[in-house]
């Protein structure tokens, strides 16, 4: 998402579709389950954040502090820039790594990197950006060096950063997989992405790489274009990443809209053969600026914590990585300075207490179950080994719903974050804010409820 004007933002959100199939009941539903239908995930989702310690300038991002947090939220990963020309920067120490300051923090060993390979190298001939024969290889050779060196870290590999918006900037926003005259074209990523992967691959054996790290792509085309080019190669997978902060229908500022284009995406995927294809979100995130594109602190919240219930219990998703842990500057009216579950100086907004506690609830968690009795209502429901909890929640703030129990033991019900449970203990409203249900113990729990908007 960086370097992308807030202009340039509400400009490609209008570009959004939202296409889905599926019908459902227009005011009322109900949801039921067993707990024999909950399933476990093939792999537990890997919960990450992006930091900025490669690339950006003085953002205040303070090491020791980082490190810190993000071992207590839980995360399980942190994203950040290894960048080409950082690394072969001119005058470098001959055997000290660079960025020294990216790769002292990972000396502190807070989780595992996830370290994007990118950014054209002006000094280097042909490669800014790469595309031609002798530019990607010069980008694979550096991919190479850089992957050895950061292997004592056991990092997850990307390629590049959004290409499809950054190859060249200053053009107009590019739709469909681009010409051959752009930069910006799918053949130019995926002829980078097919020299880099094996590259990699040899220089770090076994490492996770993942390819595509796509900006938003209307309707999915250049990373079909991609896909269709074999730029996916093993041991590679496929990274895209998800905004709608300035989507001009403001009730598609939220999750949901996230999910139904997902589910677009794993669609396109898997329509060759019927296999679900795994798909890793690098960045997504809500920012919470006063202009242009207004997301309140607990919108923001909502959404993310909404996000990450939902990825869990998705087995074609395999990580999320929230863009970004702390704000990256005080003015509230930039946009891009004002993505972090943290202020500028670290002070949490509502959203750092949200991901903290869905993150405990999701590692607790053995197997889901995921129902979406209406468009806009969401019943997750988790085992840990010991009972059932339920999370429940809408859309967006202004839709509210009903949820009145009609077989199953409610032990408590409690808003995400509240410090006070729910009063009613067999009907009870939800919002978007996730309302998390704690079921009686039992070995065959059984669940049924109504649910109603309001």
């Amino acid at each position: 998402m960086r370097k992308t004007t807030a202009k340039a933002c509400i400009a490609v959100t209008a570009m959004l579709m939202l296409q889905s199939g599926v019908v459902f009941a227009a005011d009322s539903a109900s949801v039921s389950f067993v707990r024999a239908d909950l399933v476990a995930r093939p792999e537990p989702l890997v919960i990450g954040v992006g930091v900025h310690f490669g690339i950006g300038g003085e953002y205040n991002y303070v090491a020791g502090k980082t490190a810190a947090l993000i071992k207590d939220m839980g995360f399980g990963s942190y994203r950040d820039d290894l960048a080409w020309p950082a690394f072969d920067q001119p005058g470098a120490k001959k055997g000290r790594p660079e960025p020294k300051q990216l790769f002292d923090f990972m000396k502190l060993r807070p989780a595992r990197p996830l370290l994007i390979l990118g950014h054209g190298h002006p000094q280097v001939k042909e490669g800014d950006p790469p595309l031609t024969e002798a530019g990607r290889k010069a980008f694979s050779d550096f991919a190479a060096r850089a992957a050895a060196a950061a292997e004592p870290f056991d990092p997850i590999y990307e390629i590049w950063n959004e290409w499809n918006l950054t190859a060249r900037f200053s053009l107009p926003f590019l739709v469909g997989p681009g010409k051959p005259d752009d930069p910006r074209a799918a053949q130019f990523y995926s002829a980078l992405a097919k020299a880099a992967v094996p590259a990699v691959a040899e220089a770090a054996p076994g490492a996770p790489l993942l390819v595509g790290a796509v900006g938003v792509d209307s309707g999915w085309q250049w990373t079909k274009a991609i896909v269709d080019d074999g730029a996916v190669m093993a041991p590679a997978g496929l990274s895209v990443h998800m905004y709608n902060h300035c989507e001009p229908d403001e009730t598609k500022r939220n999750a949901t809209e996230l999910v139904d284009r997902l589910e677009d995406l794993q669609k396109m995927l898997s329509e060759k053969d019927g296999k679900q294809v795994p798909v890793s979100v690098t960045e997504f995130g809500w920012p919470t600026a006063k202009k242009p594109c207004v997301i309140s602190t607990q919108a923001q919240s909502d959404n993310i914590a909404q996000f990450l219930l939902w990825s869990a219990a998705t087995p074609w998703m395999k990580g999320t990585w929230v863009y970004q842990l702390k704000d990256q500057g005080r003015d509230e009216n930039d946009l891009e300075a004002n993505f972090g579950l943290f202020d500028y100086d670290y002070k949490p907004k509502p959203a750092a207490c949200a991901v903290r506690e869905v993150i405990r609830l999701v590692k607790d968690a053995k197997a889901f179950h995921l129902s979406r009795p209406m468009p806009d209502v969401f019943v997750l429901a988790m085992d840990d080994g010991e009972g059932v909890k339920l999370a429940a929640w809408t859309t967006h703030a202004e839709i509210r719903a009903e949820m009145a129990v009609r077989s199953g033991e409610v032990v408590k019900a409690q808003a995400l974050c509240a410090s006070e449970p729910l009063a009613a203990d067999k009907s009870f409203e939800i919002g978007a804010t996730p309302v998390l249900v704690e079921l009686a113990k039992h070995n065959s729990t059984d669940f049924s409820a109504d649910i109603s908007i309001k």
